[in-house]
């Protein structure tokens, strides 16, 4: 008997190579490790790691890519590519995971409607990439039995990335960055998108 498995309701992850992110990296990762190394941001409070080094709740002036002033070209390209709303609001911060094992526990960008992340400094070699969860994988796991095949019930999944790939998700989909000590940075650039009533 001929098995085919035809996926309904798949949640879309696009990968998307951003091509001036050798430029990007040495306009803003020197800035940004130089922060990393003097541990300039306070964690965000309401996420529950003790280890990451992010700009996220920092002012705005001591984020190291100023998009409030004028957002990189590339960023806007790449924004350009996936919203055709003309009134939308942006946030920015970037992440450098490197010596101390930071990571970032599993988490949505919910109320934003969706998500990128840039890869700006990631060494597939060492580097560990983002875990993504099926947002039915409550429902999933009640179901899960024995003797059925594993992949009817996967609720996870590692997207493969090189430096300069950019994933867009939508804000709902839990991920999570596994703990790594690195004998070089990890850095992504996040960007959430909250599309604005007409």
């Amino acid at each position: 008997m001929a098995v085919r498995i035809t996926r309904a309701f798949a949640t879309p992850i696009t990968k998307v190579r951003v091509p001036e992110t050798e430029a990007l990296k040495q306009q803003f990762l020197p800035e940004m490790l130089k922060r990393y190394e003097a541990a300039r941001f306070e964690n965000p409070g309401l996420w529950e790691t003790d280890r990451i080094h992010t700009s996220f709740a920092a002012e705005r002036k001591d984020h190291v890519i100023d998009f409030m002033r004028e957002m990189p070209a590339p960023y806007d390209r790449l924004l350009r590519q996936f919203v055709c709303a003309e009134r939308f609001n942006v946030e920015l911060w970037h992440n450098v995971y490197w010596k101390r094992s930071e990571y970032q526990e599993r988490h949505h960008h919910i109320p934003c409607h969706f998500s990128f992340i840039h890869f700006l400094a990631f060494d597939k070699a060492e580097h560990k990439p983002p875990v993504f969860y099926d947002p039915a994988r409550a429902i999933k796991a009640h179901c899960c039995m024995k003797g059925i095949a594993p992949e009817i019930w996967e609720d996870k999944a590692v997207i493969d990335v090189d430096e300069g790939d950019a994933l867009v998700f939508p804000s709902y989909m839990e991920h999570y960055v596994p703990p790594g000590k690195y004998s070089k940075p990890r850095v992504t650039v996040s960007m959430n998108v909250t599309l604005l009533a007409q």
